[in-house]
């Protein structure tokens, strides 16, 4: 019987579990006797002159721990290239490949989706993004990562630079369609978060963001989403990424709330744009070891023909930390429709802050939430209430 041949590739945006899913599936597959081929960036890898790398017998142990993907990226769709689907077939059928993985977010795994439903193709996913925002899944692979990445850079930003310069620091956070991310801002104590979901009163958010400030004795932290929406303008310029999605973003909201809050409240206030910073870096333990066994379950999903699947995570018990992987159709996945917000149970948009709700969903990845308690923080609190 001939070897089965299967073939992995990445798409969209970064995310730092790329690379341990990947290795998740290797390893799975070649313990299954497969042929196992990376596609080099994304769905480009299938189409006419794309570049596919045989894995079967490479060394991918360095990449269990990494962030990024060895396999580079793209935002290709093939369905808007020229005889995109019927290069895939020929791809697929020149090379002798039986299955293919993809893993990304919603605009990668809706074509997989489409290419399975409407053309037969062999094709499962396993999901991916910093934003959190893909249903079917308790959390996408990557979003762990990046939830710990921002939580330590607006702690050490607003106790070390807030704090000591007494200044207003805005930070932008990446998130198209959800303040997951936004919100995660919270694990590090910032004062003030606008997620995208809802429309916000610049108004309320200047006298929330004074009131914080004079409380903390003159520092503060906001966690702004990329794609925060206010009832006053702000001028903010719209980026066209001329992908194949369509794909367009505003243009650092963060710089355009900076100058209104130092304007109206008078306090020196500064912008942080940490941008790509929190899809790369290696992946937290929690995320590593789910987007592996992400990665060995997908190879299941092949063994088995369930195609037009994903590989995905459930928490069985709301009052556990553990979680299960589970088969989830791509119909319940991907699509606009079908995009994942923060839940408004989860954020208060009066007090602009998380609920307690949030701390409950995050708790499997980030740990049981607690304000600071340390030595240093008590003498910081000493100095600020000057006693």
């Amino acid at each position: 019987m001939a070897k089965k041949t299967v073939i992995v590739l990445t798409g969209g945006g970064l995310a730092p579990a790329l690379n341990p899913t990947l290795y998740g599936v290797i390893t799975a597959a070649r313990k299954q006797g497969y042929r196992v081929l990376g596609g080099v960036a994304g769905w480009l890898s299938l189409l006419e002159d794309g570049r596919r790398i045989d894995l079967s017998n490479v060394d991918v142990e360095s990449i269990r721990n990494m962030g990024g993907t060895f396999l580079r990226s793209s935002r290709t769709n093939p369905f808007k290239v020229a005889g995109g689907v019927d290069a895939i077939k020929a791809t697929l059928n020149r090379e002798g490949i039986d299955a293919i993985i993809a893993i990304g977010g919603n605009d990668t795994l809706g074509a997989a989706r489409e290419l399975a439903r409407k053309e037969g193709i062999p094709a499962v996913g396993i999901p991916k993004t910093i934003d959190n925002d893909l249903s079917g899944t308790y959390w996408c692979p990557g979003f762990p990562s990046a939830a710990h990445y921002i939580s330590s850079f607006v702690r050490e930003i607003r106790e070390d630079a807030a704090y000591a310069l007494q200044r207003i620091y805005v930070i932008e956070a990446l998130g198209m369609h959800s303040g997951w991310l936004a919100a995660s801002g919270s694990y590090g104590g910032a004062d003030v978060i606008i997620p995208p979901e809802k429309t916000v009163s610049l108004q309320s958010v200047l006298k929330i963001t004074q009131r914080r400030y004079r409380d903390n004795d003159n520092f503060a932290a906001v966690v702004v989403a990329q794609e925060a929406q206010f009832d006053e303008p702000l001028g903010v310029s719209y980026d066209d990424q001329h992908d194949q999605y369509s794909t367009k973003r505003q243009q650092y909201i963060a710089l355009s709330l900076r100058a209104v809050i130092a304007e109206k409240l008078g306090i020196t206030t500064r912008m942080l744009y940490p941008g790509n910073y929190f899809e790369t870096g290696a992946p937290i333990p929690v995320d590593r070891d789910y987007a592996i066994q992400l990665g060995t379950f997908a190879v299941g999903l092949v063994r088995d023909g369930h195609f037009g699947t994903m590989a995905s995570l459930r928490r069985p018990d709301a009052r556990g930390v553990q979680l299960e992987v589970v088969r989830e159709s791509l119909d319940e996945v991907v699509g606009e429709d079908k995009l994942r917000k923060l839940p408004p149970g989860m954020f208060d948009y009066k007090k602009l802050r998380v609920t307690q709700k949030f701390f409950d969903y995050m708790e499997p990845a980030l740990g049981k939430y607690a304000p600071p308690d340390s030595d240093y923080h008590r003498l910081l609190t000493l100095v600020r209430k000057g006693k």
